[in-house]
């Protein structure tokens, strides 16, 4: 695997194993490439080095303070038809313009992971929208349960945030794109706070935000390098089920690994321009075939809207 980075020292820092000998590198993309380097780095000096693995990623582009969303990057160069091959991953140690769901804002700050991963399946793949929603959140559940004191520790608040004692520790994004019946690519986005609880503004659908530190004191086992580690490994796997056609396995430890079945909630609109009203209230049944919401005496799914737990 190939990795680009704009500072040695925070991508040693970040880094789950050293890097081999750092070398300088241009950062204008080549004929016909897309525009990549120019857009994460802008401009600034760039290093390459490789790291060994066994997982599917070619390329790990390490940023110290991002400009803009490299989620949104990525989703601007696939609609633009300079899609990125598959196996990229991209991490920023803080930054710009970062958001959550429905473009709500997000703190990036020091000491956590913000990562952004870029398929290409180029194959049907079933239930495409949910199941990569669901890769995403296992991922990190997957992530955070490797390090000691936080197994089975981490759940799915519906539909993209990770909780551990009902605080917020990570959202996650994913957007795909298709042709005809192929999911030609898939971009995940997490935001997840390993050593900063960012200090913003409670609400009812989040009224907690933590980190995995404020449990877990010991940073060598609780760190960036650490969780990167994790996370590379567990993306791989779960990916490579979904392209088997493992949709089913994926949906069933979601709904394992879900906070949200059996309690009582609200939900709530989710427009960001107006006042919340309460669409829904109830208790949770389960979750259906594309992680739809199942209140108890419901006519219908929910498959939109912020959940509050009561």
């Amino acid at each position: 695997m190939v990795v680009y980075t704009d500072s040695i020292h925070f991508a040693e820092q970040i880094l789950p194993q050293t890097a081999g000998q750092w070398s300088s590198v241009s950062s204008k993309p080549g004929v016909g490439e897309p525009d990549l380097f120019g857009k994460l780095f802008d401009g600034r000096f760039v290093f390459t080095s490789a790291l060994e693995s066994e997982q599917l990623w070619d390329q790990l582009y390490v940023v110290e303070a991002a400009s803009q969303s490299q989620y949104d990057l990525l989703i601007e160069l696939n609609r633009a038809g300079e899609s990125p091959p598959g196996g990229i991953l991209c991490v920023a140690g803080e930054g710009n313009k970062f958001h959550g769901f429905k473009n709500r804002a997000w703190t990036a700050a020091p000491g956590n992971l913000h990562v952004s991963v870029n398929f290409a399946p180029s194959q049907p793949i079933d239930h495409f929208g949910a199941g990569f929603m669901a890769l995403a959140a296992l991922s990190v559940v997957d992530a955070i349960d490797t390090v000691p004191g936080l197994g089975n520790q981490a759940g799915i608040k519906w539909v993209n945030d990770i909780l551990i004692k009902d605080a917020k520790v990570c959202g996650v994004l994913a957007y795909t794109q298709t042709m005809a019946d192929l999911v030609t690519s898939a971009v995940l986005g997490i935001g997840l706070n390993v050593e900063t609880a960012p200090n913003v503004a409670s609400t009812p659908s989040v009224p907690k935000v933590g980190s995995l530190c404020d449990i877990v004191t010991d940073r060598r086992t609780c760190n960036q390098a650490v969780l990167l580690g994790a996370l590379m490994i567990s993306l791989d796997r779960n990916y490579r089920s979904l392209l088997e056609g493992n949709y089913e396995a994926l949906l069933n430890r979601y709904r394992e690994r879900s906070v949200v079945i059996g309690r009582d909630v609200d939900v709530l609109s989710d427009d960001t321009d107006i006042e919340p009203e309460v669409l829904a209230s109830g208790r949770v049944k389960g979750l259906g075939q594309d992680l739809e919401l199942i209140l108890e005496g419901s006519e219908r799914p929910l498959t939109r809207g912020r959940l509050v737990l009561k």
